[in-house]
C-alpha cells in the first residue's frame, strides 16, 4: 500500500487554478556545444500547458523532432502557484526518449531516458541549458531516419558492448539511504535484481513514528551511454487512486540522485510536484 509521504497531505484550497508555466517557455540552448543529443529545445506555453519542440545536430542544419506536450507540469511543492519542472516524451517507433526538465538557477536541466531497441543499450544523459534569443535561432529540417536515431547525449564508448548483453547492476542494487535523516519525502530505497533485464524497486515514505514501505514496482534500468551495459540510472512509478510518483535516478559520484514528480488527480488543490533528494549505500 502506498502511503503519502509528509509533505504530500498538506491541506491547500480546493479547485485551484493550474500552474502558471513562470520561466519555462522560451529558447534553450544546450551549454555543451560538442555534445551528440538535443542541441536546443523550444517551448511554448498556451494557457496552462506546455509545448516543446526538441533540435538534435544535423549535418547541415538542426535536426527537428516534431512538437510534443508536456504530460506533466509541475512546481516547487504541493502549494506551488508557479511551474517549474516537465515530463514530455517522444516516440519514434524504434526510438523513444522522455525528456525531464526542471529549472536550476537560472539553467534548464533536462535528463532524458533513451531506448533504442536493437541499437545498442537504453541509456540516461543529463544535459543543460541556458536561455537564447528565439530571433536568432538558426534553421532546421524536420527529422527523418536517414538522420540516424534520436535521443539525448550518447559519448562514444573505446570498447562498445554487444546488443542484448544483459546490464549489470552491480552499482545500482543494494540498500540506499537518505543524506538527510530529516527528510519529509523517501528515507530509504531499495533495489534488486528481476533476474532479466531490469530491476525491483522498493520505496519508504517518511511517517511518523517510522517510515512506510510502499511495496514493489519494476524499474527500467539504463547505462550512461548506448555502448555500455553498467546500470547507472533507473525510472520507476508508483500507482495509488489519484496519486501517482514518478521516480528518475542516476549515480554520479557514488551517490544516487533521485527526482520525483509527484501528481494529484484527486481534485484537492494539491500542486504536482517536483523534488530531489541525494542518497548513499549501505
Amino acid at each position: 500500500m502506498l502511503a503519502l509521504r509528509r509533505q504530500d497531505d498538506v491541506a491547500v484550497a480546493p479547485g485551484r487554478r493550474m500552474l502558471d508555466p513562470g520561466g519555462l517557455p522560451g529558447r534553450w540552448i544546450n551549454t555543451n556545444a560538442h555534445g551528440r543529443g538535443v542541441g536546443e529545445i523550444a517551448i511554448e506555453a498556451d494557457g496552462g500547458r506546455l509545448r516543446l519542440e526538441a533540435f538534435s545536430a544535423g549535418a547541415s542544419a538542426l535536426c527537428a523532432w516534431g512538437t510534443t506536450e508536456a504530460d506533466l507540469i509541475c512546481g516547487s511543492d504541493v502549494r506551488a502557484h508557479t511551474a517549474m519542472a516537465f515530463s514530455a516524451r517522444y516516440d519514434f517507433g524504434t526510438f523513444q526518449t522522455e525528456l525531464q526538465g526542471n529549472l536550476n538557477l537560472g539553467l534548464l536541466v533536462v535528463a532524458s531516458f533513451n531506448r533504442i531497441g536493437a541499437a545498442g543499450h537504453d541509456y540516461f544523459a543529463r544535459e543543460f541549458y541556458r536561455r537564447g534569443d528565439g530571433r536568432t535561432a538558426p534553421p532546421s529540417v524536420a527529422w527523418s531516419a536517414p538522420f540516424g536515431r534520436v535521443g539525448g547525449d550518447d559519448p562514444r564508448e573505446p570498447d562498445p558492448a554487444g546488443p542484448g548483453e544483459p546490464f549489470d547492476g552491480a552499482e545500482m542494487l543494494g540498500d540506499w539511504h537518505n543524506t538527510n535523516p530529516d527528510s519529509n519525502g523517501i528515507p530509504r530505497l531499495r533495489i534488486e535484481s528481476d533476474g532479466r533485464h531490469g530491476a525491483v524497486l522498493r520505496a519508504w515514505g517518511a511517517r511518523t513514528p517510522q517510515p512506510v514501505e510502499w511495496g514493489p514496482t519494476s524499474a527500467a534500468l539504463f547505462a550512461l551511454s548506448s555502448g555500455s551495459r553498467t546500470a547507472k540510472a533507473f525510472s520507476a512509478r508508483y500507482q495509488m487512486n489519484d496519486i501517482a510518483i514518478s521516480l528518475q535516478a542516476n549515480i554520479k559520484q557514488g551517490v544516487l540522485v533521485v527526482a520525483s514528480f509527484t501528481e494529484f488527480k484527486d481534485g484537492s488543490g494539491r500542486s504536482n510536484y517536483f523534488h530531489r533528494e541525494f542518497y548513499y549505500r549501505s
